[in-house]
């Protein structure tokens, strides 16, 4: 039995939809990052939806609270037993219900209900929910083969006061075809990273061409180090050259934060076949 897992959410507030197709299962997510304000000892509640497509089969899902972290590259996410991590909040979440079946075109309905430990440290504190697509009880075997079932996870962000947002950068690579872009949370909470690389030809004050990062996560536990990577423009847009390089990151406070360094720029230019006929 095979799981691949979609990732809804990390730190954004965003409303998003997602339409998932996993083997012979499809379904709609439309959700809010759930991102909470709180205060020791305080309970909350919250919801997350799930709504399956009209010509999918009843499916059974279950529903449990993990934790998450990603590798310092963000190309890998970890999960682990609530309370693994020190900020995780997963011991203070319970779910309702834990299993669940949903006909074609319903909606799964999952009620969170936290509650903050009374000695909850300032900071920011996270974790996953996850549901996981089930096998039906009282289905039939229908033989030998390999059945692709559905798992997707939503961030959970919980928030106690004094928070405080920072990052220092670290790092900046520039290689023929990426940038990247390396930061150190040194605040007490998860923090959404998004910026861009601009390239400024030497004794110009305009960007020549611009490179965007995309947003994503900086965690402060167990790595509190990310590597953040644009994908340069093609070689007509930047072509190899000297320039100033500046990376310029915005990390949700009133301020961005930025470096910038002058290079070479040495882009890899593709082999172009011979068109003269061998003779």
């Amino acid at each position: 039995m095979s799981k691949p897992r979609t990732f809804l959410t990390c730190v954004t507030v965003a409303v998003v939809s997602l339409v998932t197709t996993v083997g012979a299962v499809s379904f709609r997510a439309t959700i809010s990052s759930i991102k909470l304000q709180a205060r020791p000892g305080q309970v909350l509640t919250r919801q997350f939806q799930l709504a399956l497509d009209n010509d999918q089969p009843r499916t059974h899902f279950k529903a449990h609270i993990e934790d998450w972290w990603r590798s310092e590259d963000g190309k890998q996410s970890f999960y682990a037993a609530p309370g693994t991590l020190k900020h995780s909040c997963g011991e203070w979440i319970a779910v309702n219900p834990v299993e669940s079946a949903v006909d074609a075109g319903q909606t799964l309905t999952v009620r969170l209900t936290v509650t903050v430990s009374t000695d909850a440290e300032p900071g920011g504190h996270w974790c996953v929910l996850t549901l996981d697509e089930i096998p039906d009880p009282l289905a039939q075997p229908d033989g030998v083969g390999v059945k692709f079932v559905a798992s997707v996870s939503t961030g959970i962000f919980v928030d106690i006061d004094p928070v405080e947002r920072a990052a220092k950068i670290t790092d900046v690579v520039v290689s023929p075809s990426v940038a990247s872009v390396k930061l150190r949370n040194e605040g007490n909470t998860p923090i959404g990273v998004e910026g861009r690389f601009e390239f400024v030809r030497p004794g110009d004050s305009h960007p020549y061409a611009v490179a965007a990062i995309p947003r994503a996560p900086l965690l402060t536990e167990p790595i509190k180090t990310g590597v953040f990577t644009a994908d340069l423009p093609d070689a007509s847009v930047l072509p190899s050259g000297r320039y100033i390089v500046r990376a310029i990151v915005d990390i949700g406070v009133d301020h961005y934060i930025g470096v910038e360094r002058e290079l070479d720029l040495k882009r890899e230019v593709p082999a172009t076949a011979d068109a003269r006929p061998n003779r």
